[in-house]
């Protein structure tokens, strides 16, 4: 990828004139939601559930979240609301918001790994594990000066096996499957109604989400990356998730006027 001169800010795309035939794809933590010192300490905005409501069915269904979270907890966060959502990257997938199953894409035991980090882990005071099912991850926000011990200890299993990978965001180091990522879970929505046909539009703020940016650039879709100063003159960019959430709300309105 092509990178700036240093001192030189690389111009991003001009954001997507909202459209009937969009299919949204939405990542959370750091797009929708702001971060928070923990995973369970985020909170949904007021009127974000409506929101999120509207636009689904302004859309007809063309509306998914694409998240490092496992799907029951995204239900849990934005209930009684139930969206056609990736987790965990794309190991768990839901097609629409009525299936009652969630269909796994992984099949790794990620039981053991997350005993050994959770073990050493606990002898450093702010280190989190969060063992997810299908990954696992461990989040040092409150622990910054533990990253490079947390990068090695990692790695190391990362490179004992195969099937898993090392992926890195905002203040958390996770391991998943090497076949798992946002791109995949993208492009497992477009083959499907009601996605499938429409122009995709993926949203997301940190290197987890970088598969799905790509996913969708292959497919003549709009990207946009929130609080990221993006080198990608391909990549639109929205300074902050209140920016997007306001965002949003004048897409709705472009939306409901047409």
């Amino acid at each position: 990828m092509h990178r700036p001169r240093a001192g030189r800010a690389a111009p991003s795309a001009a954001l997507p004139v909202p459209s009937r035939r969009w299919a949204l794809f939405l990542d959370v933590d750091g797009t929708l939601l702001d971060l928070a010192a923990a995973p369970d300490a985020v909170e949904v905005p007021r009127g974000l559930r409506g929101l999120l409501r509207r636009l689904h069915r302004v859309l007809s269904g063309g509306l998914a979240l694409v998240s490092g979270r496992t799907i029951a907890d995204l239900d849990r966060l934005f209930a009684p609301l139930r969206l056609p959502a990736a987790g965990q990257h794309g190991a768990e997938l839901r097609s629409h918001e009525a299936a009652e199953s969630v269909r796994s894409t992984s099949w790794h035991d990620f039981s053991a790994i997350a005993a050994n980090l959770q073990d050493r882990a606990s002898a450093w005071p702010g280190v989190l594990v969060e063992n997810k099912g299908a990954c696992v991850a461990v989040h040092y926000r409150n622990a910054a000066h533990k990253r490079d011990a947390l990068l090695r200890l990692m790695t190391g299993i990362a490179d004992s096996d195969r099937g898993i990978e090392l992926m890195g965001g905002k203040m958390v180091l996770e391991l998943k499957p090497r076949r798992v990522d946002k791109g995949r879970a993208i492009e497992w929505f477009m083959a499907r109604p009601p996605f499938c046909g429409r122009e995709p539009v993926f949203i997301g703020d940190d290197r987890t989400d970088a598969a799905g940016i790509a996913a969708v650039l292959r497919m003549a879709g709009r990207p946009i990356e929130v609080g990221r100063a993006t080198d990608d003159p391909t990549v639109g960019r929205i300074a902050s998730p209140a920016a997007l959430r306001h965002w949003l709300r004048g897409a709705l309105t472009t939306l409901a006027e047409k």
